[in-house]
């Protein structure tokens, strides 16, 4: 990225010559029409869905009115609330399997099949604006100003502001063949069609609320770990993020509101 900025002749990429490795948490705005993210930065994990990736870096993305016409931009962000333990690793295959606890016998009435329906894709949700607030409390720093960063959407007419509050992470489901596969009966997980996330408040009890709304629907595309003690820390909340790409954006933001990591799941790949 470094070496196309270099042979740009538009003198106004000369503010972009601070760009380095040193600041993964980066993106810059180019010539007021497009913005590129790292890969590693919770802006570019979010937009991802919407954009191409490669080389470590995700764009075009759309522009905004908060950054220069060419400006770099530090995004701040806290680490997930929700963290991984060695004892959460070294039992997860055990945990994980889909045919439930080893046995000798396999009831098949312990067992159902599940699958989105792909007929109801949601439509309603769209990306209204990227915006970005600056850091008062480290405008003294030396190098690229720093900024916190919001995404507003569109649902059904009615504008919803998501921070990207924490760094969490989005992991690729391995792609499996056969499908669909059945489950166990006692995997519990509770399906939101990706418009009625916004009414999902406090997944997992992590900041100490009541019981989150209870969803409808059917599973999809994304899952997030519930992990408070409060909770059953095995249930899922699944997502159906698919058929639009918009919808797996809002997802994406909503975990980082959140401070949720999600399996993201291509459901024509995986089931």
């Amino acid at each position: 990225m470094n070496s196309l900025i270099d042979i740009d002749p538009d003198k106004a990429t000369d503010d972009l010559a601070l760009l380095t490795h040193l600041h993964p948490h980066c993106g810059f705005q180019y010539r007021n029409s497009y913005t590129y993210w790292s890969a590693s930065s919770i802006v570019g994990k979010v937009v991802a869905p919407t954009c191409h990736a490669i080389g470590g870096w995700v764009g075009p993305g759309r522009p905004t009115a908060d950054l220069g016409r060419s400006q770099i931009a530090r995004i701040r962000s806290r680490r997930p609330r929700q963290q991984l333990t060695p004892e959460d690793t070294q039992s997860m295959s055990e945990r994980s399997d889909p045919l439930g606890p080893p046995t000798e016998v396999f009831p098949v009435k312990e067992y159902k099949l599940v699958s989105p329906d792909a007929d109801e894709i949601v439509d309603t949700v769209r990306v209204e604006l990227l915006s970005f607030k600056a850091c008062a409390d480290r405008a003294a720093e030396g190098g690229p100003r720093w900024f916190d960063a919001t995404v507003q959407f569109a649902i059904d007419g009615v504008s919803w502001p998501l921070r990207l509050t924490y760094d969490v992470n989005f992991i690729s489901a391995w792609p499996c063949s056969g499908g669909p596969h059945p489950l166990f009966f006692d995997y519990e997980y509770t399906p939101v069609k990706a418009d009625d996330i916004i009414n999902v408040k406090d997944w997992g009890g992590l900041y100490g609320g009541g019981d989150p709304r209870s969803a409808r629907s059917s599973p999809g595309a994304v899952a997030a770990s519930k992990a408070s003690a409060a909770y059953d820390d095995e249930k899922v909340l699944v997502v159906e993020a698919f058929g639009v790409r918009d919808n797996e954006v809002l997802a994406r933001a909503w975990c980082s509101h959140w401070g949720l990591s999600a399996v993201i799941v291509d459901v024509k790949k995986t089931w």
